[in-house]
């Protein structure tokens, strides 16, 4: 596929104009703010399964794969694809730049090269240059095996705020943006930073990769949008080996 460029993807056609009426759809901002210093977390490991298990537990599955991507001063998220050899992100967090720095959940920083981006989809792939922690499970299903109403949860670096975590519950699936390209909705808070985080699901597996919010005003109002990770399987399958 190649690098297609950047775009900043705005959904303000995604619901169609009577049923979103003003609202106003918009990607997630990169926030150029410094990582915050974090408490100590426990890190104890989760051996995952496919069965889901309580929300504390599902967080302490994701959460080490989720890093920082920072670009030109500004800052989103990423996660890492296991075995960690790939990270996915946005295509609007990345810009475009050919290199970005990783920084990960341990705090250590790693460049990584841009190896594929589909800005149709918002959608990008770093290969890092070094160690950078253990990889997310992919869910095998298209859109995650999601049904309305499940419980869902993103990891990111919002407004700088390491590794955050916000849950909520899908909304809608099958939403379309003005590329025509499917979309999960969910009520979880993102914002800005979150761009190119991970939504997860109560099995630890990622789902989707949030990308962007729709909102009458500037900030989060619970209706926040993801490429579901089928997209995420079929770019990660086109990029070619090291």
């Amino acid at each position: 596929m190649g690098r297609s460029g950047t775009a900043a993807l705005a959904l303000a056609g995604l619901l169609g104009a009577g049923v979103l009426g003003g609202a106003v759809a918009t990607v997630l901002d990169q926030d150029p703010s410094p990582l915050s210093a974090d408490a100590p977390v426990d890190e104890s490991p989760i051996v995952p399964d496919d069965s889901a298990v309580p929300l504390q537990d599902a967080v302490r599955i994701a959460r080490p794969s989720v890093v920082v991507v920072r670009s030109d001063g500004s800052q989103g998220s990423g996660v890492i694809i296991n075995p960690g050899e790939l990270i996915i992100t946005n295509a609007h967090v990345v810009g475009s730049a050919d290199t970005v720095e990783i920084v990960t959940s341990d705090r250590r920083r790693v460049p990584a090269d841009v190896v594929e981006a589909d800005a149709r989809q918002d959608l990008a792939v770093l290969r890092p240059s070094g160690v950078v922690g253990p990889g997310a499970r992919l869910a095998r299903e298209p859109v995650g095996g999601l049904r309305l109403g499940d419980q869902v949860f993103a990891i990111g670096s919002p407004f700088g705020l390491h590794n955050t975590v916000t849950a909520g519950v899908v909304s809608a699936t099958g939403r379309q943006n003005r590329n025509g390209v499917p979309m999960i909705q969910t009520d979880a808070p993102i914002n800005p930073g979150n761009s190119g985080g991970g939504l997860f699901d109560l099995r630890g597996r990622l789902v989707g990769i949030p990308t962007s919010i729709a909102a009458p005003i500037r900030g989060n109002v619970g209706i926040g949008f993801a490429v579901p990770v089928g997209r995420v399987r079929a770019l990660l399958d086109s990029v070619p080996a090291p």
